[in-house]
């Protein structure tokens, strides 16, 4: 009812005669999934034509261009109608043979037909005599006796060869011959043949025009199959089995591999094992599976092209080091270098976002398959007679392959990497395979070798390369956007509610921030900017189930002359949410320890409120804005969620924007007094992380914000003694000093 479907692919060659095939079928019955290529001329690519083969009994004729051509035109002339004229009588002499043979076997059974001496080609194998003559038996055996016959082809009179080596005036003679070399591979009996057939064998007729058409096209046709699986598919798919049944038997403890564990913990392991790991679940090995698809139809359109399998696997070599090392140097670059200098190229991904398998590698080889952009799938389908069929370029199917690792996460800083180094390593390519086919001077044997050759002979390698950048930046151009989209689908921003902030506790507050305060050179008004900032962001009259009905802020100070917390105090006094909000707390005392300072404020706060978390804040740290105030609820919000067992929030730097669980509080109200030889605010710092032997239960529990969601506004008058800050230090959008360690949660 439907008729035949046939998947057919152009596939572009390399000049070289160490190229193998990837996958060989055992038999005809064995071929599961079969494809026919078509080889079309490229500028990175040879048209192997070695001879041109003639259906039903006509003979054929091999040409064969040798370097060392006669300069001599005009003799050159008549030695070639000679040998035309004694061809075109070797040719009449035959066709009564040919005929009758042919009405031998039209009277004969098809059984016991006389077997015919037939080149086998993908043509002579579809060809309809042959394929009504062997209806009745097994194809492997009418292939096998094919492959046995010869066939019977006079010997054409030698041409005369010159010894001189001009080669500029050889590549000029040639190409005002090229339409002659054309016409040489057709033999002139071929022609009156067809006249002869034209009315007996009007099928016969339509093939012989066929053939006609693809010598003009100067095309060959190679019968590829996907089963067995292509060479390096297959050791893909046996290393990938070894690697993760070790990983799932627990004697390899493997994860995907992110560019903070590189360079935090130099973690290479992973780095290494990643692109073969797979977990055992069914998402896990359909994903896998997918992607080794996707890596066979890169063979078998590639390896040919680049000049082998042993190619193809330096290939993949290069790019699975060189696509790795790139993604850590993105890493790097994008977080830890930007992420101070110019907050505005600072991407937090670039240190988190984990590899998936195979995925970034095969974007890479997606830029190498631009050197045949050309390239198509074929999809042919219905009846013998009918020209159903659907198109579509290779580059445009395996992008969308490609997109389908996507659907489990964002792996955009991966898939750039491959693109990089895959528009690298084109450009490697191609300049490679220029010099190669410069070289291959002496293995010229057909027309369509000669062209090819010919074409890199006479055209400058950086036109090569311009030519071969240009595709690049095409297949770029058009994957890059669509990337781009997917990851604004996975970075997009989720704010939570009030209704979702104010679950996560029973606490009658749940948060209770306290200022710390102390006078300063100059008496800047700081701490009334500060709280200001914050005040914004809350409402006058919050409703009851609203979280800002359980919050508060505690201004303390244990300085008995403190002009600024006076002028704050009676400030907001005065105003509806400073009476709501603020609380003042003032301990008489003159001496500069800030050490005694923050214990004291920590006992007071934890022995007086029931709170969920006690921020610490200073007095010249600002809240961003209101962005980032609903930055910080969404930070805590997702850290109760995912982190249950967190010991605390850092959301600022130095001693401010701690929010720390109650039992943390206490203690580091303790670790302050102890460990007098360190700053106060790092003994809190290394408590969250775990560093601390009393703190070992907050180890890899601590959770951050990307960036900085305060400001820093006393840069020049810090009540400590050794610290000396810039005017443009710790702003707004930078990165916080702890994203990208392995250590802590960033979100």
């Amino acid at each position: 009812m439907f008729g035949s479907v046939r998947l057919i692919q152009e596939i572009t060659r390399s000049n070289q005669s160490s190229t193998t095939n990837t996958a060989t079928p055992n038999s005809a019955e064995e071929s599961i999934f079969t494809i026919v290529e078509s080889s079309t001329p490229n500028n990175t690519s040879d048209l192997i034509s070695d001879e041109i083969k003639q259906i039903n009994g006509l003979p054929s004729k091999t040409t064969q261009i040798d370097e060392k051509i006669n300069p001599e035109l005009e003799h050159h002339q008549e030695q070639q109608q000679q040998h035309m004229d004694i061809h075109q009588q070797h040719i009449h002499q035959q066709q009564p043979a040919f005929f009758a043979l042919q009405q031998q076997q039209e009277t004969l059974p098809c059984g016991s037909a006389t077997p015919q001496h037939i080149p086998i080609t993908f043509n002579a194998i579809a060809s309809p005599n042959l394929q009504s003559c062997n209806q009745s038996h097994d194809f492997r055996n009418a292939f096998t006796a094919s492959n046995t016959t010869q066939t019977n082809a006079s010997a054409s009179p030698a041409i005369k060869t010159h010894t001189r080596k001009n080669s500029k005036y050889t590549i000029r003679h040639h190409r005002t011959r090229q339409s002659s070399f054309n016409n040489a591979t057709i033999p002139s009996g071929y022609f009156f043949s067809a006249s002869l057939l034209r009315k007996q064998q009007p099928t016969h007729h339509h093939h012989l025009l066929h053939l006609q058409e693809e010598q003009k096209k100067s095309k060959s046709h190679k019968l590829l199959c996907l089963w067995p699986l292509p060479t390096i598919t297959r050791y893909m798919i046996l290393v990938a089995l070894f690697v993760s049944t070790l990983d799932g038997l627990h004697l390899l403890d493997l994860s995907c591999s992110a560019p903070s564990f590189v360079v935090y913990r130099f973690d290479l392991k992973n780095l290494i094992f990643s692109p073969f790991l797979f977990a055992w679940t069914l998402p896990s090995m359909a994903l896998f599976g997918w992607n080794i698809l996707i890596l066979g139809l890169f063979e078998e359109s590639l390896a040919h092209m680049v000049g082998g399998t042993r190619r193809f696997v330096q290939l993949l070599v290069f790019l699975f080091a060189s696509v790795s090392l790139l993604r850590v140097c993105l890493g790097l670059l994008f977080s830890k270098a930007t992420g101070y200098a110019f907050p505005s190229l600072f991407f937090s991904n670039t240190m988190h976002e984990c590899s998936q398998g195979l995925s970034p590698f095969l974007f890479a080889l997606l830029v190498v398959q631009s050197l045949s952009i050309d390239d198509k799938y074929i999809l042919i389908y219905g009846q013998e007679d009918s020209n159903h069929k659907l198109t579509v370029r290779k580059v445009t199917l395996q992008l969308f392959m490609c997109l389908i690792n996507y659907a489990n996460g964002n792996i955009l800083w991966w898939s750039i990497s491959g693109l990089i180094m895959g528009f690298l390593a084109t450009i490697i390519l191609q300049a490679l395979l220029a010099w190669q086919k410069r070289e291959d001077s002496s293995k010229v044997k057909d027309v369509s070798e000669f062209i090819t050759l010919e074409h890199y002979r006479r055209t400058p390698l950086w036109r090569l390369l311009w030519s071969s950048v240009q595709k690049c930046l095409v297949v770029i151009g058009l994957t890059l956007p669509v990337l781009m989209a997917w990851n604004s689908y996975y970075t997009r921003e989720s704010m939570v509610s009030s209704a979702e902030l104010n679950a996560i506790s029973q606490d009658r507050y749940l948060f209770t921030f306290v200022f710390m305060t102390a006078p300063r050179r100059g008496d800047p008004a700081y701490l009334t900017r500060t709280i200001e900032s914050y005040l914004e962001n809350w409402p006058e009259h919050p409703s009851l189930n609203s979280p800002y009905n359980r919050m508060q802020a505690v201004i303390y100070t244990h300085f008995s002359n403190h002009s600024q917390y006076d002028l704050a105090k009676e400030h907001f006094s005065n105003t509806t949410k400073g009476q709501k909000y603020l609380k003042w707390v003032r301990e008489d005392g003159d001496g500069w320890n800030q050490r005694l300072h923050v214990s004291k404020a920590l006992d007071f706060v934890t022995e007086k409120y029931q709170s969920t978390y006690f921020a610490l804040m200073e007095d010249d740290f600002p809240v961003c804005g209101a962005h980032e105030w609903h930055d910080i609820e969404n930070v805590i919000y997702k850290a109760e969620k995912n982190v249950p067992n967190h010991c605390g929030v850092f959301v600022g730097t130095g001693g401010s924007g701690l929010f720390l669980k109650p039992d943390l509080a206490r203690l580091a109200s303790k670790l302050l007094l102890t460990y007098v030889d360190m700053p106060p605010d790092i003994i809190i710092q290394k408590c969250l992380m775990g560093d601390l032997m009393e703190c070992s239960s907050c180890s890899d529990s601590l959770v951050t914000s990307k960036t900085l969601l305060m400001y820093h506004i006393g840069y020049n008058t810090s009540t400590s003694a050794d610290r000396v800050y810039r005017k443009d230090e710790f702003q707004c959008g930078w990165r916080h000093p702890f994203n990208g360690n392995p250590s802590v949660i960033t979100f």
